[in-house]
């Protein structure tokens, strides 16, 4: 089924507000390791995790803790998320 004309244009918005509020990893890594980053860095990983070594400056915000702590985050600040699984 061919999309409709709405349907692209409701995608191409969708994905270019995607793309401009993502940062690529390379240049957080970069920001981080100058110390020139202008966003609050959150390690998602378990609290055991966090403590046995983590990004210098990072946030621990465990995963079941997102939704809590992004009411009170500040709305001004970019925030970068990372992670690690098994899977």
């Amino acid at each position: 089924m061919k999309p409709s004309a709405d349907q692209l244009a409701r995608l191409k918005a969708y994905y270019e507000a995607k793309v401009s509020s993502e940062v690529e990893i390379n240049a957080v890594k970069k920001k981080v390791e100058d110390g020139k980053g202008v966003f609050v860095v959150l390690d998602a990983r378990s609290r055991d995790a966090f403590l046995a070594g983590h990004v210098r400056g990072a946030l621990s915000v465990p995963l079941e803790q997102a939704a809590a702590a992004a009411k009170l985050l500040p709305v001004e600040r970019q925030y970068v998320t990372y992670c690690w699984g098994h899977t």
